[in-house]
């Protein structure tokens, strides 16, 4: 439980670092660039801190996917980035991909548990 509450947490820091990317105007606005390189070295640290014994394509994927769809959202709520079909698509697709992903890695785990 430890592992997925560190997750969500290096997520959340991922996705707050680049709200202040966008904030930080190209690294012109030199608070927003400060608090973006901090929110994005927390996020890496942790993450790193994750990959000891778990396997890194997993968590890879559903840290990029998870943090491109938040950061997607937050896009379109916020900054008035745009809406398609595609986009939504793209979307839900990568939101199966990390929870596919999550379940087989489990699945599996119980299959090897059970024998």
């Amino acid at each position: 439980m430890a592992y997925y509450i560190l997750l969500i947490i290096s997520i959340l820091l991922e996705v707050i670092g680049v709200i202040f990317l966008k904030q930080s105007n190209g690294f012109t606005v030199l608070i927003p660039t400060l608090l973006a390189i901090s929110f994005y070295c927390s996020s890496i640290a942790i993450y790193i801190l994750l990959t000891a014994g778990r396997e890194v394509g997993i968590i890879n994927a559903v840290f990029a996917g998870t943090g491109t769809v938040l950061v997607t959202i937050f896009g379109i709520l916020f900054f008035e980035e745009s809406v398609s079909t595609l986009k939504i698509i793209g979307i839900g697709l990568i939101i199966y991909g990390a929870v596919s992903i999550n379940l087989k890695n489990k699945i599996e785990k119980t299959k090897i548990k059970g024998i």
